[in-house]
C-alpha cells in the first residue's frame, strides 16, 4: 500500500472512527484541531512521516476532508455523532443519486432499503461513476442503485458535507431502483 493512501486512512480512522486512539476530542461536528491530528498521525505511523508530508494528504483530498480556521474534520463517514448545517430543501436535492452496493446486499435492501450499518448516515452519490467507485471498495459483482433522492427528501432530512456525496439517515425501499449490475 503506498505511503499516501497508508496516511489517508489513519487520518480516516481518527477523524471517523476513533478519534480516542489519538487523543483527539471531536466537538459536536466532528472538527479537532489540526495540530493536534498532525502530531497525533506522526506519532501512530509505524515509519517516519512528517507533518507537511500529512497536512499535504489531508488539502489535497477536500472531498473527504475539510480545513476551517485550524481545525479539521472528516466530511462524511463518522461512526459515532456528528451534527451537520442544515438538512437541504427538497427543491436543492437532485431528482437522483445513486449508492453503489454488491449484488449479494440487494435483496435485503429491496426489502428492507439502505441503512447506515457501523455508520451514522448512508452515502448517496451524485454520479453512477462515484457510487461505482464506493461500490468496488467490496468484492463483486456490483450494483448501482437509483434513489429519488428528492421525493425522499420530502420526507427524510438529506445533507450534503461534500460536492459528491450526500448522506441520509436511511433510505425506505420504494425510493430504489435497480440502475444497473456489473460483474454479475
Amino acid at each position: 500500500m503506498a505511503r499516501r493512501v497508508r496516511i489517508s486512512k489513519l487520518v480516516s480512522l481518527l477523524l471517523r472512527h476513533r478519534p480516542d486512539l489519538g487523543g483527539l476530542s471531536p466537538d459536536e461536528r466532528g472538527f479537532v484541531p489540526l495540530d493536534d491530528l498532525l502530531d497525533s498521525v506522526v506519532k501512530i505511523m509505524r515509519e517516519k512521516c512528517s507533518k507537511e508530508e500529512v497536512l499535504d494528504v489531508i488539502m489535497s483530498d477536500e472531498e473527504r476532508f475539510e480545513v476551517v480556521n485550524g481545525r479539521v474534520r472528516a466530511r462524511y463517514g463518522h461512526s459515532f455523532q456528528v451534527t451537520y448545517d442544515r438538512p437541504l430543501p427538497p427543491e436543492e436535492v437532485p431528482e437522483t443519486l445513486y449508492h453503489g452496493t454488491t449484488l449479494s446486499s440487494l435483496g435485503s435492501i429491496l426489502r428492507e432499503g439502505l441503512k447506515p450499518m457501523g455508520r451514522r448516515y448512508v452515502h448517496l452519490s451524485l454520479t453512477k461513476e462515484r457510487a461505482l467507485e464506493v461500490a468496488r471498495r467490496r468484492k463483486g459483482p456490483h450494483v448501482i442503485l437509483r434513489v429519488r433522492a428528492r421525493d425522499l427528501a420530502e420526507n427524510v432530512p438529506v445533507y450534503r458535507p461534500s460536492h459528491l456525496t450526500f448522506l441520509v439517515e436511511r433510505v425506505p425501499p420504494e425510493y430504489i431502483e435497480v440502475e444497473e449490475v456489473i460483474g454479475g
